[in-house]
């Protein structure tokens, strides 16, 4: 299965953002138990967010992202600036290369 690497911008409204947070969050625990998001987190500098997600194929990216409450709504909280599929490197295979 495809690895997407979705950066996000924290270029909105921050009140609004914050409002929304919660549920964001409870969404990706949701997609984390099922196996479609790996790992997510906000950059250090509070800019953006990276997540990374494990799903069929664009497509299916993109019904995770517009069901996302960042998204879902009629005003964005955050803006996605980069979509990256990423070949994930299996550094435990003899002779791995990248």
């Amino acid at each position: 299965m495809p690895i997407y690497v979705v950066e996000l911008a924290f270029d909105q409204d921050d009140d609004y953002r914050l409002s929304v947070r919660p549920a964001h969050r409870t969404y990706l625990a949701g997609l984390h138990a099922t196996g479609a998001l790996r790992m997510a987190g906000p950059l250090a500098d509070g800019s953006g967010a990276l997540l990374v997600y494990d799903v069929a194929d664009r497509a299916a990216l993109d019904d995770v992202l517009a069901d996302d409450p960042y998204f879902a709504g009629a005003q964005p909280a955050a803006s996605v600036t980069s979509v990256r599929e990423w070949a994930v490197l299996d550094l435990g295979e003899a002779g791995a290369t990248g």
